[in-house]
């Protein structure tokens, strides 16, 4: 299936590219403002949005990193921005660029509850990633109705977007393969007595409403504990181990380690109907 082209519209307020950068999609409402960290004040007293309520990303080095377990990065959110940003200047050192997250429609501005929200679910996406180590504690995530979420998560896919072309890839795993159909065909996970199903799609590996986990505990090669707590935390797996509704993990060993509580490779261990693997049906269809 072919992505759908789109356009990202960049202004340079100081006619420097090396400076502040305010992104956008013309067709949504979220805009990015990348700021180095000498520039902060500066972007304070020229953008009148930093004054309202925003979600923020404080990144420890510029440029497009590698995930190597040692590079930083802070999710935040504040109703005043300006504020936070000034408070992270005086008592966090190490950050070097902030970009942060505001709306650019009067119609459709961010909600505490909002903003509260997308911290959590971007904390909760960086977790699966792994490309970045996240230096906060497990944000709470807000109560927002069914129908809000699905709007916000359509802003974080903007997000997303607008942070990978800041050069910050924070929700693209490192190991993800870019170039591959959609599929509808349900694979299958049984890994230490697990019972999942689940959709491959160039978003991911949506594990399916009514899927369990091992009963088991984890084993040695488990790494992903504070992702679990957040999934349960945000009431997408119950206190069973049941998922309570549809998730869409960034890869398919992601799904796969919560899953069996282990480590696995996703693509050798998810199967069809036919027992097939992911790996195969994959490269057929390329």
């Amino acid at each position: 299936m072919k992505n759908n082209p789109f356009t990202i519209q960049t202004y340079f307020p100081n006619g420097n590219t090396r400076s502040i950068q305010i992104s956008s999609i013309p067709t949504r409402t979220v805009q990015s403002i990348l700021i180095p960290r000498d520039e902060i004040k500066e972007a304070i007293s020229l953008r009148e949005e930093l004054n309202y309520n925003g979600l923020y990303f404080l990144f420890e080095e510029e440029g497009y990193l590698q995930a190597n377990g040692e590079t930083n990065v802070y999710i935040g959110e504040s109703e005043d921005v300006a504020e936070r940003l000034n408070n992270h200047l005086r008592n966090k050192d190490k950050w070097m660029i902030a970009i942060v997250f505001t709306t650019n429609s009067e119609a459709n501005q961010l909600n505490k509850a909002d903003i509260k929200y997308l911290e959590s679910y971007c904390y909760q996406k960086a977790l699966e990633s792994e490309r970045y180590r996240l230096t906060q504690n497990i944000p709470k995530q807000s109560y927002v109705s069914e129908a809000r979420k699905a709007d916000l998560e359509d802003v974080f896919q903007s997000i997303s977007t607008l942070l990978t072309f800041a050069g910050y890839p924070l929700f693209i795993p490192v190991n993800s393969i870019n170039n591959l159909s959609d599929q509808e065909e349900l694979f299958y996970l049984n890994v230490r007595d697990s019972d999942a199903r689940a959709i491959y799609s160039k978003d991911g590996m949506t594990v399916l409403k009514g899927s369990k986990m091992t009963t088991s505990g984890p084993n040695k090669g488990f790494r992903r504990q504070k992702l679990l707590n957040q999934l349960i935390f945000s009431g997408i797996i119950d206190e069973h181990g049941q998922f309570l509704k549809n998730y869409t993990f960034t890869a398919p060993s992601t799904a796969a380690d919560i899953l069996g509580k282990g480590s696995y490779n996703g693509w050798n261990v998810w199967k069809n109907q036919l027992g097939k693997r992911l790996e195969e049906e994959v490269e057929r269809n390329i």
